[in-house]
Parts: C-alpha cells; structure tokens; sequence
C-alpha cells in the first residue's frame, strides 16, 4: 500500500464491503504458521460475511449456525502448565458446552487440544507430518557432506605435516616447544575453515533464494503470502563459525599432534614417505586410507538416497493419474467473494459452462468443486442403505470414507474420465437443488461397497446426515473409472459425485477440455476464455486461469518428491566428488611417498605391470571393503527414508547396485591414475631421490 503513514484509520473494499484499517501487524507476523501468512485479518464475527472457499455447505459460513463445527481456539498455557495437565480438564469444560448446547445440535461437543502446526495450512488441528523428518534427513545428509569434506581436510593436512616432516624436526631441534608447531598448525587449519564457512555462506545464500522461489511457485495457486525468510542472521553466522572451530578442533588438531610427534634423528636424515618398515596391514589401514574409506562409504549411502528420490520422481512424472490433463484448461473461482446468493451464483455458473463449451476447438466443458492434484480435498463416509453403523467400537466399520464433489452434467468428458456403466447426471439434475437425490461413485468404491452386486440403480447415504437437512438417500446411477486425487494417495482413493445443485459451497474449478493436447494451444486460449467469461460477468471471482498439465506440476506430494530428488541428487554429487578427490589425493600421495621403494621394486626385475597392479590391487580392496561398509548404510539410510519415498522400495536394488557401481567406477578411475604414473617412474632417479 506504499507504507502510507496515514493508511491506519483508511477504508479498504473487501469482496466489495468497506473495512476500516485499525492497525498494522509487524513484518513476519503469521500467526501460529511458520510458512504462509494472510494478507488481511479480520474480527472473527465478520466470516459470515466474507465467506468461504473452505465450507461443506453453502448455509454453514455463519458461527452462530449450532450446526457449524469449525472452530479452532489458540491459546498460549499458563506458565508451569503443560498439554497433559491441561487435557485433563477438558472433559470438564466439554460437559459445560454440552449443557448449554441449543436444540438441533448434533451429538456431544468433544475437545482436543494439541500443539499448533507450523506448516499445513489445513483448517483442522494437525501436526507437521513429514516436514520435520524431512528438516531433520536434510541436516544429516548437510552432516555427512561436512564430515566428508572434513576428512578430506585432514587427509590434505596429514599429507602435508608428513611433507613437511624435515621442517618440523629443524624447528623442533633449534628449541621451539611442540606446542607452538601445534598452535602454528592448528591456525593453518582454522584459516581453512573460516574460507570454506564464508564460501558456503554465500553458496547458501544462493540456493535458499533458488529454494524461496520454487516454494513461492509451489504456494501462487492459494494466495497467501510466504513469510518465510531464508536469510543469514547472526544466528546462521554465530553457527558457522561454531562449526569452522569445531571442525579445526576435530580435524587439524590430530594431523598437528601427529606432525609434532617427531623422531629428531630419523626425521632428519630419512626422505620424506612410508618408512619401509612399515607392514602391508598398517599400510592398508593407514589413518589417511581409513578416511578414505569412510568417505567412499559416506558417498556411497548419499547416493543410494538420491537414487531412491530420482527413481520415485520419475516414477511420479510417468504416473497415470486415471483422467487426460493434456489439453485441459482450468478455471478457479470462489464464488463466496462476491455478492451472490447460492442460486445466482450456479445461474452463473451453467451460463459460462454453456457458453465455454460453444467457443472454436472446444470438445467439453464442465465444472466441479474439487479437482484432482489440487491444494485442499473435501471427503464423506458413505455406507450403504440397508447397512447400519455399528455401535461396538470393536465390530468391523461397513462406512468407506470417499472424496467428494458436486459436477456439472459432462463432467467426466471434460476431465477425461471414463464413464464404465450407468449415466451422468441430466441438466435438470445439476440445477435443482430440492430434486431427486442421485450420486456417480467409482469403480473403487463400487468394489468396496457392493462387491458382489451390480451398484447400479443401489441407493447410499452419508453416515453424518447433511446439515441443511437435505435427504440422506442418494441412487447410483453411474460408475466411472478410478482416478487419482494426488501423488501419494493414501486412505482417501474412493469417490462420489452428486449433481452441482445437491453439493455446491463456492469453492469451483471449470474445465475446458481442447480438441488438441499441444499446451502452447490450451496456453493461446486463455484470452479468449476471459474475454468470453467477462462478457457474461467482468467482476467474476477468477483466481488463476491456466492449462491443468501446469497446475498438476505445482501438486505439493509431486513438488516434495522432486525437491527430494533435486537435494539428495545435489548432495549425492558433492559427496562423490569429493570422494573420488579424496582417493585421488591419497593416492597420489601414496605414490608419491613410495617412489623410492618402486624404483628399487623395478631396479630388481618388477615389471610396469606388476607395479601398476600393485597400487591398484590396494585401491580395489579398499573400495570393496567402503562400498560394504556403505552398503549397510545405504538399508539403513533407505528404511529412514521409507516414510517420504514414492512407489520405491528403501531396498530398492536397482538404486543400491547403479550407486555402487558408479561410486566403485568413479573410486578406481582416481587409482588408475596414480598407479598409471607410478609405472613411469625411473629406477635411477627414483635411488637418487632424497
């Protein structure tokens, strides 16, 4: 608004009534979510008149209806008082509301209580689902990636306190105390990490805003506005630079007491490498082979973990969802926005469908209350008719809980549904709303509800009796093919379909199915659609107008599975680039430090390929012993995972053998190298070494 200075005490239009600005909330406030905000807060009593795209029913906006249940109270307890002590005293508090309950309620009141999420948007209580394990799984693998790179900065200082060997024994032998070689190499170390913190502060800041933006996309469709701020704070800086310090604790204080720990008189007069007493075990098992080791493990279980990801987002991509998206284009609208009874607004809303479908290159045109892969879902439990809800809690449940909308007559045409058996509803049908109770369900919920009958012509009801007193009988008059509602579905896989007229709450998505499924095509009609919509009504209550295959890409289940993907893979690739740096380091190194032992090796008959076999002989058993180490890791990492994968197994073995291929593949390339070189080297020049 241009941070008026005056703007509290102005006037704002809201749905076309007049508000009255008596404050400014500060930059950040949300509320009890982390996430998302409201633009706007309004008193509570003033939801009858603003509406919303969340009811069941068109007549249940107003909280003084005793019929109306959807109020949730926030709270912050007493100091000293904790959710259990506080659970205790609800049902007290519950019994006072059941006495005071008007006639015509529905049952008891029940109370719960529990902390508020953070992050759904959900208008129940519910918790944070797998955010939190998903949170927690990002920060291990960010652990893992840090403790490889560590190991590699101590393998580099190992290296180069064993190079400077000579060094460090002169200095020793001319008096400095060991403590100040220590303190010298201990402040190399620290410099180190304090370069790599401030690189990875400013590659952080990069990806946060890459991840800001794709969070932003994900949440256009629901309008609110994301509050999250992903920006380094004292906080971040006080916690990287903790890190840098203990990471130089960890990793450069072990290399430096090592350095230190000279033999005066050896040290002087050997050349710098392996002594040549040293044995083949210890060898093998060299502190700085072992780091190696654990990295190419480390590396070996972030891949396997990136291939789950890669392996579920393709299978998510590829996945048929049981209706066409390609060549759809969606209109949102809430008609709860504007002032309009319920019959004006499904006047309205025949009108546009009918003049939707008379537009060039339209083959169908329908509407809904729900749609498939969208933000927010709307369910009943239905039992059949002659069935009765059991009053044992023990006794088996005969109720199946179904996603619900009301349609429009083509419907299913416009969505790319196949109707199986039966009919979709008349026009007649959707548009009276006290007119014969009919209802389409699934082929899905037909097994589960008549499994051995024809559902045709079966009656159904509602195991809650509607609200607004509507009759709790509903013919089956159509079976359709089962669709998909989202990428994980999970218990809600059942659907039931009644006419408009019967279901309609404002909250409405029309389809306009194209005689083509090229998207630049459905992208070229979206002026036309507004301007043929704007002649009907220019203030219409249209929130987004875009072709479903996009929508579809903007599902939070198939965004969460691609952004798993994207950061396992990215993490997966550093790791194995640091490993495959890693063994080429030590590699090199290692040859290095036994040239003097291969030119004599070679001066007594050793052929280039005995040599070569022998640094790369080590290499292999080296890595086959990481990639089993990180095999293990892997399964265990995988049933970690379980919860958030889609359609992998956590032992998927496809994903498990691709990794250890690739990480064995790229592990001995970084010793072929090294050993390659080693076959070059003179046996002359490596006796004159010194």
């Amino acid at each position: 608004m241009g941070s008026r200075a005056d703007f509290v005490g102005s006037t704002l239009q809201v749905n076309g009534q007049p508000y009255t600005v008596i404050g400014i909330a500060p930059d950040g406030f949300s509320g009890a979510s982390a996430l998302v905000a409201p633009d706007i807060w309004v008193p509570l009593g003033m939801r009858s008149q603003l509406g919303s795209a969340f009811g069941d029913s068109e007549t249940m906006h107003d909280l003084n209806n005793p019929k109306n249940y959807c109020f949730n109270l926030t709270a912050r307890m007493r100091p000293g008082l904790t959710i259990d002590m506080a659970k205790s005293r609800l049902p007290v508090l519950a019994q006072r509301l059941n006495a005071i309950q008007p006639e015509g309620s529905e049952g008891g009141r029940e109370l719960q209580i529990q902390n508020p999420s953070r992050f759904s948007m959900s208008t129940q209580p519910e918790d944070d689902g797998p955010i939190t394990l998903i949170a927690t799984l990002l920060m291990f693998m960010a652990g893992a990636v840090l403790l490889i790179a560590c190991l590699n900065l101590a393998n580099m200082l190992l290296a180069r306190g064993t190079a400077r060997s000579k060094e460090i024994a002169v200095r020793l032998a001319v008096g400095a105390s060991r403590w100040r070689i220590v303190r010298q190499l201990l402040c190399e170390g620290f410099l180190l990490a304090i370069f790599g913190g401030a690189v990875g502060l400013v590659l952080s800041t990069w990806c946060n805003d890459l991840l800001l933006q794709q969070l932003q996309g994900l949440l256009s469709s629901v309008n609110f506005s994301v509050i999250i701020k992903l920006r380094p704070d004292l906080a971040i800086l006080s916690v990287t630079f903790l890190f840098c310090v203990v990471a130089t604790m960890l990793f450069s204080l072990g290399p430096a007491l090592k350095a230190t720990k000279a033999d005066l008189v050896n040290d002087l007069k050997q050349q710098v490498g392996e002594p040549a007493r040293i044995g083949r075990f210890s060898r093998f098992f060299a502190p700085r082979h072992i780091s190696v080791m654990a990295q190419i493990a480390l590396s070996l279980m972030l891949l396997f973990a990136a291939g789950l990801f890669f392996r579920g987002a393709l299978k998510a991509a590829g996945l048929y969802p049981g209706f066409n998206p390609a060549g759809d284009l969606i209109a949102e609208f809430d008609f709860t926005l504007i002032k309009k009874t319920p019959a004006e607004s499904r006047k309205l809303i025949f009108a546009m469908t009918e003049r939707a479908r008379q537009l060039p290159g339209v083959t169908a045109s329908a509407t809904g209350t729900m749609l498939p892969y969208s933000d927010f879902t709307n369910s009943r439990r239905v039992i059949r008719m002659k069935d009765a809800m059991p009053t044992d809690p023990k006794a088996p449940d005969p109720s199946v809980n179904a996603l619900y909308t009301a349609v429009t007559t083509g419907y299913f045409d416009a969505l790319g549904v196949k109707l199986l058996r039966g009919r979709d509803f008349t026009q007649a049908e959707c548009e009276q709303k006290d007119g014969r109770r009919v209802a389409i369900i699934d082929e899905e919920l037909a097994k589960k509800l008549f499994p051995n009958e024809d559902a045709i012509g079966q009656h159904i009801r509602y195991t809650q009796a509607p609200k607004d007193g509507a009759p709790n009988d509903l013919e089956i008059v159509g079976v359709v093919s089962k669709h998909l509602h989202a990428i994980q579905s999970d218990t809600l896989v059942t659907r039931v379909f009644v006419p408009l007229a019967q279901g309609y709450n404002g909250q409405t998505y029309m389809h306009v199915r194209l005689n083509t499924h090229d998207r630049q095509a459905v992208l070229a009609m979206i002026p036309t659609l507004r301007q043929t919509l704007g002649e009907i009504d220019p203030d219409l209550p249209l929130l987004q107008m875009l072709p479903y295959v996009d929508l579809m890409e903007k599902s939070p289940n198939l965004w969460i599975v691609k952004l798993g993907a994207m950061l396992f893979g990215a993490f997966g690739c550093i790791a194995l680039l640091l490993a495959v740096v890693g063994v080429y380091g030590v590699k090199a190194y290692a040859v290095a430090c036994r040239t003097r032992e291969i030119g004599i090796r070679m001066a007594l008959g050793a052929h280039r390929k005995d040599v070569f076999a022998l640094i790369m002989r080590q290499g292999a058993m080296q890595t086959a012993l990481a990639v089993f180490v990180g095999l293990l890791l892997s399964l265990a990492a995988g049933r970690v995972l379980s919860q958030i994968l889609y359609g992998v197994s956590p032992t998927d073995p496809f994903a498990l053998i691709t990794s250890s291929l690739m990480l064995a593949a790229a592990a001995l390339l970084a010793c072929f190298f090294p050993a390659r070189r080693a076959t070059y080297i003179n046996p002359i020049t490596a006796l004159r070494t010194e």
